[in-house]
């Protein structure tokens, strides 16, 4: 919780590659916190060190296989990339999530 409150608050000061940081130690403290994960990727999107992001966004995908926003979060990793089937693939997820299905059942 400490290295995601500092992460917070390294964001809110513009401080986009300290925020990343804070973020990845949290990750590294609780694998399974999942608001970190979803958090060092979108920094890293906005740092737009896109492959990490991407890499960072799927395994938050695999702790929260339905969840919208961890889909979404993907797709526009994946689209600013430049991959765009992997990114279209991502939000279709993130709709079926949003509507209460469930986006593994998806075929690519």
């Amino acid at each position: 919780e400490e290295k995601m409150d500092a992460g917070h608050t390294a964001l809110a000061m513009g401080e986009m590659g300290d925020a990343a940081e804070h973020y990845r130690a949290a990750t590294i403290l609780d694998p399974n916190l999942a608001d970190a994960w979803q958090s060092l990727g979108m920094a890293l999107v906005k740092l737009e060190k896109l492959e990490e992001a991407i890499t960072v966004l799927q395994k938050l995908v695999t702790l929260k296989p339905k969840d919208h926003l961890a889909y979404s979060s993907l797709s526009l990793a994946l689209g600013r990339a430049g991959k765009i089937k992997e990114a279209e693939e991502a939000a279709a997820k993130a709709k079926a999530a949003g509507w209460g299905g469930d986006p593994t059942k998806l075929q690519a």
